[in-house]
């Protein structure tokens, strides 16, 4: 009977390492964000920049990818939703939106819509917001529809 236990455990053990292989695509190396939680560090600096150029920020029920953008002065931001859940990005602060200059969720429904940093609704699997940022800075921004996912746009 202890031969079977041993035979048994080995095998556990190989379904659980296969089993994480699969799900990671062939991958058994960590990325960048995981080796971030654990050694608790926060670089997640990123240009953003797809092989188009554009600066693009995809949203998961995990949060804001990249966590820190830095884009040069007018240059534009598309805020994809890749998740199930509706996502809002919008300028901090919650619930009013009045960091980024000009922005306020009291805008949000009237013509002064298209020049603030603020999707103004609930974005659905799929849809995109795109920004222009003409102001230099650090812009914090969260979901405000989802309390705790937060970002920074860095414009140079």
């Amino acid at each position: 009977m202890g031969k079977g236990l041993i035979i048994g455990v080995v095998v556990a053990i190989l379904v659980i390492i296969l089993g994480y292989f699969i799900l990671n695509n062939g991958e058994m190396s960590s990325t960048t964000e995981d080796k971030n939680e654990i050694e608790g560090t926060n670089d997640n600096t990123n240009t953003g920049k797809e092989e188009t150029g554009e600066n693009v920020i995809t949203i998961t029920s995990a949060g804001f990818g990249p966590k820190t953008l830095q884009i040069k002065q007018g240059d534009s931001v598309t805020f994809v939703n890749e998740d199930t859940a509706e996502h809002w990005p919008a300028s901090a602060m919650h619930p009013t939106h009045t960091v980024y200059p000009g922005s306020d969720i009291e805008k949000c429904g009237t013509v002064e819509e298209i020049k603030i940093f603020d999707a103004c609704k609930g974005l659905k699997q799929g849809e995109k917001y795109m920004f222009v940022f003409n102001e230099k800075g650090k812009w914090n921004y969260h979901d405000h529809l989802v309390s705790g996912l937060y970002g920074t746009v860095e414009v140079n």
